[in-house]
């Protein structure tokens, strides 16, 4: 069987007695469950986690045949079977033990949408002599179903439902990505209903996926996801939209990148703040660093939004340069990776000084203020007593008031003794 074979012309598949309700085009019904042999079947590739993982394939010099259902089935179970062996065990003992319990989903010309651990439990219980097939519900997409159903189900299956689905980050960013920002499939509306989450989750996803985009591009390994996951991107990137928000709220960070945004002043700002911010998550993933994602939380409180950020900017632009420029001078891949950071070793060291010498520079800053800082608190707090008050209060209270007034004296003159005022 072919790729562009319907399941309903071909032999073996039989009609079970079982339904499984699904919610298609708004409207709930049961469908039919058939009995599918597994040779009929294939992975998903326009599943973010598997697409992820096809793009790391060919990037480290495989190749991939999607027409010979086998061996890409092959490449692709091997795959789902490395990351998460353990669920993966627990899945296949249980359907060993019991069958096949939750229905699947495919289409019709065989592509698995639903139920790819399931499937795959199927295929390694088949090599060991077990007589299995997956059963499914087989949909039609020539009966009135197109992409947008199938895409809308198949969201509502791994992310709307109240099951445990191992859903990388970074996988759910990048068909995030695709639906909503490269083939406009969904609204964000639309995206948060299918995937039951409230709007504020997905525009912040949608956000962090356009910065990973950039991020990619930046160190010239664009659409190569499984960088940005294999670099567990997720934390990081969410605190670079947190800060990039407070500094260009008014604009999507796509239209800032476009090379027609029309207020060049704000752009050039923007790709500033931007590029040295990727230059750091590059320059300083690391075990020695620890927390990336703390460490870029700290650079935005302490360098990107303190008064010591023009001079940070000024003094970091040739460490950009230098990594931005190293970069381009190959297509990064995740064999490469590693080898371009030990390359840029020196600007990896200076890009931490740099860095720490700001955050503690600030910090001492801060310090030096703070006593200023709380005595102005104190004064408003004061600010807020109505003198016409004071002159009303009882004779207890009005002593009470004149002790803590007296205190409040005394620790004034010690400042000012502090002063030598």
């Amino acid at each position: 069987m072919t790729m562009t074979t319907k399941l309903t012309s071909v032999t073996g598949i039989e009609k079970t007695d079982g339904t499984r309700k699904l919610t298609i085009k708004g409207k709930t019904n049961n469908y039919t469950v058939y009995r599918i042999p597994l040779e009929k079947l294939f992975y998903n590739d326009r599943n973010g986690r598997i697409a992820t993982y096809i793009s790391k394939y060919i990037a480290e010099g495989n190749y991939i045949d999607r027409t010979i259902i086998d061996e890409y089935n092959d490449v692709l179970h091997g795959f789902i079977r490395e990351s998460n062996s353990t669920a993966l065990d627990a899945t296949k003992d249980n359907i060993s033990r019991f069958g096949q319990r939750l229905p699947g989903v495919v289409l019709q010309d065989g592509r698995v949408i639903d139920g790819n651990r399931r499937f795959t439990c199927l295929r390694e219980l088949r090599k060991e002599g077990n007589d299995v097939f997956f059963e499914a519900v087989i949909l039609d997409t020539e009966n009135g179903i197109d992409e947008r159903d199938i895409k809308r189900l198949e969201l509502n299956l791994q992310h709307g439902e109240e099951r445990p689905v191992d859903y990388n980050a970074i996988d759910y960013l990048v068909d995030m990505y695709n639906d909503i920002v490269k083939n406009k499939m969904f609204s964000i509306k639309e995206y948060g209903d299918s995937t039951n989450k409230n709007k504020k989750d997905i525009e912040m996803g949608v956000k962090k996926a356009i910065l990973m985009v950039q991020f990619l591009e930046f160190i010239n390994a664009k659409e190569q996801y499984f960088i940005a996951r294999d670099m567990e991107l997720d934390g990081p990137l969410q605190e670079c939209v947190t800060i990039l928000n407070k500094e260009f709220k008014k604009w999507s960070f796509e239209e800032l990148d476009n090379p027609s945004f029309e207020e060049k002043d704000i752009q050039a700002e923007y790709l500033r703040i931007r590029n040295a911010l990727f230059t750091a998550i590059f320059t300083s993933r690391s075990d020695e660093r620890g927390d990336l994602t703390r460490y870029i939380r700290q650079i935005g409180k302490s360098v990107i939004h303190s008064d010591n950020r023009e001079d940070f900017l000024e003094e970091y632009e040739e460490i950009v340069e230098e990594v931005y420029e190293t970069l381009q001078e190959d297509i990064v891949t995740s064999q490469t990776v590693k080898e371009i950071g030990k390359k840029l070793g020196d600007a990896r060291k200076e890009s931490s000084v740099i860095i720490d010498k700001v955050i503690e520079d600030t910090q001492i800053t801060e310090a030096r203020k703070k006593p200023v800082e709380l005595l102005n608190q104190a004064l408003t707090y004061l600010n807020k007593i109505d003198s016409d008050q004071v002159k009303r209060l009882k004779v207890e209270d009005a002593k009470e008031f004149n002790l803590v007034l007296e205190e409040i004296n005394d620790v004034l003159a010690e400042f000012g003794e502090a002063l030598e005022i």
